[in-house]
């Protein structure tokens, strides 16, 4: 009996550590990023989820341009998985008239003749990995439009993220890239669900891993905080600048695999910022590698 008592007493003190260490870690995390963000030209948004604790600096809901895409990718795989269809045998379509062709849109540069099929598989590359507009809304118009993405985004809990125009409105109109926002916090707790809980079949929870971590833009915001070699998902999303020259929004979002194997997800979202581009990217990196640094 005296041994279970020094076991159990052992054990609470480990886990009273453990705390402390978790709270130490996130009040340090929390200056530090308060240093970072004083005397900043713009609004900064950022937070963190490790374990059971969230961290998040800033108030408010941020565009969040083509962030948004991470919410059509889990919608169309979700729509997938419930007809148990495979993304990589299903096809769609593509005309002409689909396409916009004053937006980015590497798909659009590849293939110029209408009209063809692509797999969703490949569009969800294109949309994610490579930031694709007219890829991102062909997926959305494939699972509903604008509308239904809202209702599937109340329904799974995140009533709080508002998604109301499509790319192809945002480019015709600079006032609508402040449409469709979130809360930092919002965004990570989303991909956390998508990649932890049941949204998605295992086979489509690999596949969303697999075009987050293929990523190729914003090699400058989070990815560049972190150690070359770190295992890092990411989606990105910025927009234009106003007449007054303001940058709308620059955004990153997405998880980090530990060397030990541990997870946490983070988001820094940049808004109204007088900052140069170089500078907007810049704290996204400092912020990316302070968190880092604490968490590892």
């Amino acid at each position: 009996m005296m041994k279970n008592k020094k076991l159990y007493a052992a054990i609470g003190a480990t886990v009273l550590i453990c705390a402390a260490a978790a709270g130490f870690y996130f009040s340090s995390l929390a200056y530090r990023l308060n240093r970072l963000a004083a005397g900043k030209d713009c609004r900064v948004g950022a937070a963190v989820i490790a374990g059971s604790r969230t961290f998040v600096h800033g108030e408010g809901k941020y565009p969040l341009l083509s962030v948004f895409k991470l919410f059509i990718a889990a919608q169309v795989l979700d729509k997938l998985g419930r007809e148990n269809t495979d993304p990589c045998k299903t096809e769609l379509t593509i005309t002409r008239d689909m396409i916009n062709e004053r937006t980015y849109s590497p798909m659009r540069d590849e293939r110029r003749t209408y009209p063809y099929g692509i797999s969703v598989a490949r569009l969800l590359e294109y949309m994610v990995a490579e930031s694709d507009n007219n890829a991102a809304d062909i997926l959305l118009a494939y699972a509903g439009g604008a509308e239904q993405m809202q209702a599937y985004l109340n329904r799974l809990g995140f009533g709080g993220i508002e998604v109301s125009v499509n790319e192809r409105e945002m480019n015709a109109d600079i006032a609508k890239q402040y449409v469709n926002r979130a809360s930092p916090a919002d965004v990570v707790r989303f991909l956390k669900t998508v990649r932890e809980g049941d949204i998605l079949t295992p086979e489509n929870r690999k596949f969303f891993d697999k075009i987050m971590t293929a990523t190729v833009t914003g090699g400058d915001k989070l990815k560049a905080g972190l150690p070359q070699g770190t295992v890092f998902g990411h989606k990105t999303g910025s927009s234009s600048r106003t007449a007054e020259g303001i940058k709308i929004a620059d955004n990153d979002a997405g998880f980090v695999i530990l060397p030990d194997g541990r997870t946490y997800y983070i988001a820094v979202m940049v808004s109204d910022s007088r900052m140069s581009d170089r500078e907007n990217t810049a704290l996204a990196a400092e912020i990316s590698a302070v968190v880092y640094n604490r968490l590892r």
